[in-house]
């Protein structure tokens, strides 16, 4: 009926480029059907603490989706934790790779995770997304590691390890229902 489909994307496009709050951006992608507009507001969101919800935020956004949001936010918290504090290895890692060396290796990775990786994810100001570990731990050195021994399990984390892989499965779910919500 009214060719206003036009002026919504190119309004859509222009606001794009003011730092609006996410609260808002969902507020305006529910409004005006801008579905692409959902996801990068979530990931917004879950990363913001509660604690820094402004009132325009919490007046903005339904109460049905804040419970989700801040559900959301405590499972990944869990999931961080039980990461951070439990050094990943492969379910068969003491007969894979060949490695005269084993113990050692067990001991260098553990170390490593706890004084570095295990900081880097429970960083307060900045926590190092869970499916960044495999890179952020490749990046690392570790002296005295076998280098079989250290690919065999940045492999397995990359492809099999839930705990890398449970944050994002978490926030798509969040996407997901969004998405249902408003569409």
């Amino acid at each position: 009926m009214w060719d206003i489909l036009p002026g919504i994307n190119f309004a859509s496009r222009e606001l794009l480029h003011f730092d609006l709050h996410p609260a808002h951006c969902l507020y305006l992608a529910q409004k005006y059907d801008l579905s692409n507009w959902i996801e990068g507001a979530i990931r917004r969101l879950i990363a913001s603490p509660l604690e820094r919800y402004t009132n325009e935020s919490t007046d903005t956004l339904p109460f049905p989706l804040y419970q989700i949001i801040a559900t959301a936010k405590e499972s990944i918290t869990l999931d961080r934790m039980r990461l951070a504090n439990h050094p990943p290895f492969p379910p068969n890692f003491d007969g894979q790779p060949y490695c005269s060396h084993h113990e050692t290796c067990k001991r260098v990775w553990t170390e490593k995770w706890f004084y570095t990786m295990g900081r880097r994810i429970h960083n307060p100001a900045s926590p190092l997304p869970l499916l960044k570990v495999p890179d952020a731990l490749e990046a690392l050195d570790h002296p005295g590691m076998n280098q079989e021994c250290k690919s065999s399990i940045l492999t397995w984390m990359r492809q099999s390890c839930a705990g890398v892989q449970r944050e994002e499965i978490v926030i798509r779910g969040v996407i997901a229902t969004v998405h249902d919500m408003f569409m």
